[in-house]
């Protein structure tokens, strides 16, 4: 009999413990109704660590280090390795690069890693040897000018300055490399909205100014990109 009572009283002090737990736990909500998404919070957007990210060089290397980017804690990429494979096995897989206008994963000679991407072309009608190419990745872009002619070799030109205009908005890009401008939330945001929109990004070259229009496919093929790689998250 006195063991049941001595059991009985603990199994009754147990109870009132996850009790008294609880009623503290339902204040603790109440005074500080914002706590369980302060780290959500705490998270801000890649826009605001352009310096550490080409200091790093690539975002897989940005996003290895303890820094608080949303990119990174929502976004798919090589940092999440299991989740980057499934990905991968949705999409085709090139070597060096991809076909135009369609979004795939392409392995770089140099580094032998796998890379997303929408490699993409403007051309003029007039003369196919003198255009634009540019390679969508999902926070950048990789642009240049070419050139050529009968018998001779093509040349190719980095632009100076790069704006996007989407819609009725412009976005002016900052360099990143030589050639690669980064792609700022807002405008992928924007795309995310309203794919339809027209896009053509405006370049600045010693030769002048030059406008290079993106093809309804390819701005398909890259909203694609972000979506499959969950770069669609709400800021």
């Amino acid at each position: 009999m006195f063991k049941l009572k001595s059991l009985g009283l603990i199994f009754l002090s147990f109870v009132l413990g996850i009790s008294i737990v609880k009623v503290i736990s339902n204040k603790l909500k109440v005074i500080y109704p914002n706590r369980e998404s302060s780290t959500q919070l705490a998270y801000e957007t890649l826009d605001n660590f352009l310096v550490e990210l080409k200091k790093a060089k690539s975002l897989t290397s940005l996003c290895q280090t303890d820094l608080k980017i949303l990119e990174c804690q929502k976004a798919i990429g090589a940092w999440k390795p299991e989740k980057f494979e499934r990905v991968k096995m949705e999409v085709p897989a090139c070597f060096d690069q991809c076909m135009l206008d369609a979004f795939g994963f392409y392995r770089d000679s140099q580094s032998g890693k796998d890379i997303p991407a929408v490699r993409t072309k403007d051309f003029d009608a007039s003369a196919p040897s003198r255009g634009f190419e540019a390679t969508l990745y999902p926070v950048a872009i990789k642009i240049f000018r070419y050139e050529g002619c009968a018998g001779c070799a093509l040349t190719y030109q980095y632009p100076t300055k790069l704006s996007a205009e989407h819609g009725k908005k412009t976005f002016d890009l900052p360099v990143l490399t030589r050639g690669g401008y980064y792609l700022p939330s807002t405008l992928r945001k924007a795309i995310l909205r309203d794919p339809s929109q027209e896009l053509q990004f405006r370049a600045k070259t010693t030769e002048g100014e030059f406008i290079m229009e993106i093809s309804a496919k390819s701005i398909s093929e890259y909203t694609k990109m972000l979506k499959l790689l969950k770069y669609d998250f709400e800021l």
